[in-house]
């Protein structure tokens, strides 16, 4: 009875060690995603190795081509993990494709596996795939494997285009712009409008120029009044907008004469005298006396200052904390003239 229990539990203990080496014997393996593809497409292929934690195993070194027509493109890295006690799982995809139809063997792979009792080689199992190429209609020609899809349009392919339409748009617009401009007899381009002085400023001026310049002092009688009296015409003419400087001097005095002439008293007798002493000089040769030359001056800047219309904003600036009416004012004090646009 004891030889026989002896006996079973060897059988036990041997049965039991025979199913954990096969537990623990290393394992490889070779996948595919499926068995069959389209002339020129991709499939993933799956190398699997599973051994027992110590051991140590190196993958196979596959060339560009598996075999025969099948082609490799792409692989990944070896990737470890552990699935258990004592066991370990490597892992490595491969991206292959075909182009040659038919039916096409791979593998089988062999891992080599190092171990503290021993070296060994591992074999996987073989793969095979078919390669399908589609129905040709010889009457419609060849067809594309795959069917062309729409892939969205980003903005980097279709800003070169816009920049073109609005770089053509701004050239033709120009091209318009300069042909209506030149129908119209405009230059293409014009410089800004410089603001007008107003006429007491440019008088002013002229007269303060005159003075320096000191003409009848060096014997320029003729000049000195020919300048003054054009100062006084060109005044005249901005200021109460008559053709002054084509008028002869009757016809300027004339024009400034009566009751409600803005010009009267003495400023018309100082302007009356000085176009009289001009005539004399320019057209009759005469020479006028040292206090003469001075006094047609003075006549000139007092003809200017009593009949300047300052702007109304001028007025706000001297009087900042009064109401200024929306009118002109006049010097001579005579009439408020209404400020017309």
């Amino acid at each position: 009875m004891m030889l026989r229990l002896k006996y079973i539990l060897l059988l036990l203990v041997s049965l039991f060690s025979i199913s954990y080496a096969q537990a623990q014997a290393p394992k490889v393996s070779a996948s595919l995603e499926r068995d069959s593809i389209w002339l020129g497409d991709q499939i993933k292929m799956m190398l699997v190795a599973e051994y027992p934690a110590g051991s140590r195993i190196t993958f196979p070194s596959l060339k560009d081509s598996l075999s025969n027509g099948v082609e490799v493109i792409s692989k990944s890295k070896i990737d470890s993990s552990k699935i258990g006690d004592g066991v370990m799982q490597m892992r490595q995809s491969y991206v292959i494709t075909a182009f040659d139809s038919g039916p096409h063997p791979i593998g089988p792979f062999v891992f080599a596996m190092h171990s503290a009792i021993a070296k060994d080689s591992l074999r996987t199992n073989s793969l095979k795939i078919f390669v399908k190429v589609p129905n040709v209609d010889l009457k419609k020609g060849f067809t594309d494997i795959k069917k062309p899809y729409g892939a969205p349009v980003t903005f980097k392919e279709i800003a070169p285009w816009i920049l073109g339409i609005i770089l053509i748009a701004t050239i033709i617009f120009f091209i318009l712009y300069a042909i209506n401009r030149r129908r119209k007899n405009i230059p293409l381009f014009t410089m800004p409008v410089k603001p007008k002085l107003p006429p007491h400023i440019v008088a002013l001026s002229e007269l303060d120029k005159l003075k320096e310049e000191q003409l009848w002092q060096h014997d320029k009688v003729k000049d000195y009044y020919t300048r003054l009296t054009d100062i006084i015409r060109v005044y005249l003419e901005e200021r109460y907008e008559v053709p002054a400087m084509e008028q002869t001097t009757q016809e300027i005095l004339a024009g400034f004469k009566g009751d409600d002439s803005q010009i009267k008293g003495k400023l018309y007798t100082g302007l009356q005298k000085t176009l009289d002493t001009s005539d004399l000089v320019k057209f009759a040769k005469y020479t006028p006396l040292a206090d003469e030359n001075h006094f047609v001056l003075v006549q000139a800047y007092n003809l200017v200052e009593e009949t300047k219309i300052e702007s109304v904003e001028a007025v706000k600036k001297q009087t900042p904390k009064e109401s200024v009416p929306e009118v002109a004012i006049d010097h001579t004090g005579a009439n408020e003239i209404e400020k017309r646009p």
